[in-house]
């Protein structure tokens, strides 16, 4: 499909676009995808495209900036969520946003459950259209954060999205949405331009035209040209930031937030079946995890940004009032290096070397090698999966790492074609985001992001992950949170490894109004799944 070139300045009359050029996330191809539902969207859909109902300020208590929503009022008994509309939003093609929009938008995920991203349908009962700008939810349980969940569901144009017979592969190459730039202009396999929605509600808070995304497909290509100052707002990782990126101008600023760990994952659900046995066996999990040298890790792979996970379960270290210090203590030793005693472990397992050839077999007699999936382009998780290698065949188990481009990778990981790989993990404003993501049985199926794919399944954990939503008081989701730290450790269900940073990249030569550490308003992220990064853009403006 031919896109029109940005041949007519936006704005005023003849002035020269204001283009603010952004890097969320590596692509290895560009294509004209902007179906919010779709995991192969490009990464400007979200937000910039489909604005949100409300954004939850994860930097200030998850205090809610309304968007297409001006309010929600919760039933007392939990069981129901009402959300008044903002009046006089318009889509991008002139037509009023309506309740009907909303109907009709969660009605797609409750009809196309492959399509449910975030969870939702598992909440829903029904929905209803109480007036033209009300809309109510009722509830299958109670659930005290179910406005949280809501809110991720993309909201799109009846009048456009009626007609669409596959919502899975509807690409949405001309998108109508009623977010700050909804126009795609100049799409090549270079990139595209994302330019103004001419009928913006709040046009009056934006001061840039259009966003630029170029097409970025290594972690090397993302640092030879961000040095360069092509980039004004990424999140790619840069090995020693300071002499790497910010010694090249002082328009170059960083910041580090900490994030989640980055782990080692297990398929539970292992073609081989030899494997398969392997990997449920919890000494072998734990073997693994104390043969690993987590502060090289940091010091190569990461280039000293982060620290060693403390805890078995994954949990990150920004959540350290939240663990019991005795869990802590209590599965430590299995985080810690100690090859003698994993080596001892993988011996009682039958797991050794029959052949003398210096590698471990299978208890059957069969070679011992497994593969370790990561995205080609990564470079941290790469330089990982290299010394994971390295420091497994130490103690004679053959991994061999094997990239794959990141599409690819989140499909081999829904379908579980694969052995061993690595993830990182969204963030939230307390630890349940990430045990839910990483551990709820109910997000293994395609549909959902990578985080549970490893197929493990726990009917304690997940009932524990249902009662938190509905828990009447911080004391009792502490309690619950202590159990689902203690469950998760005590199984080493993965291999955390290291907390990682979240990257993040601004350059102050074109743009001022930035997100930074001195200036914390929101999460600054430009990734995907970063519902703030719509307030960040509206704040950003063109220097004089």
């Amino acid at each position: 499909m031919a896109f029109p070139a940005l041949s007519t300045p936006l704005g005023a009359p003849f002035a020269k676009p204001t283009v603010l050029t952004i890097v969320p996330e590596h692509k290895d191809h560009i294509v004209a995808n902007f179906n919010p539902f779709s995991k192969f969207s490009m990464p400007t859909t979200h937000e910039f495209i489909f604005e949100p109902l409300i954004i939850f300020n994860s930097l200030q208590n998850n205090k809610p900036e309304y968007r297409l929503a001006t309010k929600y009022r919760l039933d007392s008994d939990l069981l129901g969520i009402n959300f008044t509309l903002r009046e006089g939003v318009t889509w991008s093609d002139g037509k009023p946003f309506t309740a009907d929009d909303v109907l009709f938008s969660f009605s797609i995920i409750q009809k196309h459950p492959e399509l449910d991203s975030f969870g939702v349908n598992q909440w829903l009962a029904h929905i209803e259209k109480r007036s033209a700008n009300e809309i109510y939810f009722k509830l299958k349980q109670p659930n005290a954060l179910i406005a949280y969940t809501l809110v991720l569901n993309p909201i799109v144009p009846k009048h456009q999205w009626k007609s669409v017979t596959d919502f899975s592969s509807y690409l949405n190459s001309t998108p109508v949405g009623t977010g700050p730039f909804t126009e795609i202009r100049e799409l090549n396999e270079n990139g595209y331009l994302q330019c103004a929605n001419p009928f913006y509600w709040q046009a009056s808070h934006r001061n840039i035209d259009c966003l630029r995304f170029p097409k970025v497909a290594t972690n090397d290509d993302f640092i030879a040209r961000i040095t360069k100052g092509e980039f004004d707002w990424s999140g790619g990782f840069i090995p020693d930031i300071e002499r790497n990126y910010a010694s090249y101008s002082p328009d170059f600023k960083y910041w580090l937030p900490p994030a989640s760990s980055i782990s080692l994952m297990f398929n539970f659900k292992a073609a081989d079946p030899e494997i398969q046995s392997l990997f449920h066996a919890l000494a072998f999990r734990r073997a693994i995890s104390m043969s690993i040298q987590r502060g090289l890790l940091i010091d190569i792979a990461a280039f000293g940004q982060g620290g060693p996970s403390r805890y078995a379960s994954g949990m990150s270290e920004r959540f350290h009032s939240w663990a019991d210090p005795m869990v802590t203590e209590r599965y430590l030793p299995y985080m810690t290096y100690n090859p003698m005693l994993a080596q001892q472990m993988l011996d009682k397992l039958g797991v050794i070397d029959t052949n003398g050839d210096a590698w471990r077999e299978l208890p059957s007699g069969k070679p011992l090698s497994l593969t370790l999936l990561t995205p080609s382009g990564w470079s941290d998780f790469n330089t990982t999966a290299l010394l994971l290698s390295e420091m497994l065949g130490n103690i004679g188990i053959q991994v061999i790492p094997k990239e794959v481009d990141f599409d690819q990778f989140v499909q081999r990981l829904s379908n579980a074609d694969y052995q061993l790989s690595l993830t990182n993990y969204p963030q939230g404003q307390t630890p349940f985001k990430y045990f839910d993501s990483a551990f709820n049985s109910a997000y293994q199926a395609p549909q959902y992001p990578r985080y549970a794919m490893h197929f493990y399944k726990d009917p304690d954990i997940d009932r524990l992950l249902a009662e938190f939503p509905i828990a009447n008081s911080a004391q009792q989701r502490l309690n619950i949170i202590h159990q689902l730290n203690k469950l998760t450790a005590s199984k080493q269900i993965t291999v955390p490894l290291y907390n990682t940073v979240q990257f993040y990249q601004y350059n102050t030569q074109r743009f001022e109004g930035w997100y930074s550490k001195d200036n914390p308003v929101a999460c600054p992220l430009a990734w995907p799944q970063t519902p703030e990064r719509l307030l960040h853009v509206l704040s950003l403006r063109p220097k004089a």
